[in-house]
């Protein structure tokens, strides 16, 4: 098994289990306790992305010399999305109480998407080959 296989399997990971653990149902109310201290559903949910954040800064961290710059980047990009979506998860109730907060996050959301955007176009006119002459 290749680098880039491994690579691919350990991130095919992280994001299946920041699905699976920190999906949709995860934020509701229903408690969970660790060590008598009974949590919310918000709460565990909030533990459970920040762990992945975690995850992938350690695979970025470790991978690093071993890996191209282009999945470095990638990794990071990861965080910045998975943590996008866990404030979109946790605040997305604003946007009924106060309209100008749902404008916020439309900008928010349009400048996170812009962001991931220019990393594909890095990518993409990265991979292309000059003429030759």
């Amino acid at each position: 098994m290749s680098m880039g296989n491994g690579l691919r399997n350990v991130a095919a990971a992280l994001s299946l289990a920041s699905l699976a653990v920190a999906g949709p149902a995860a934020a509701q109310d229903a408690p969970f306790t660790v060590s008598r201290i009974p949590l919310t559903g918000r709460e565990t949910f909030l533990a459970v992305v920040i762990v992945v954040m975690m995850l992938c800064g350690l695979a970025s961290f470790f991978l690093a010399g071993r890996v191209a710059e282009r999945t470095q980047t990638a990794f990071a990009m990861f965080v910045v999305l998975i943590g996008g979506f866990a404030l979109l998860v946790l605040f997305g109730g604003l946007i009924y109480d106060y309209p100008i907060a749902a404008v916020g996050l439309v900008v928010l959301l349009i400048g996170l998407f812009k962001l991931m955007n220019q990393f594909e176009a890095a990518r993409r006119s990265g991979d292309k080959k000059p003429p030759d002459r």
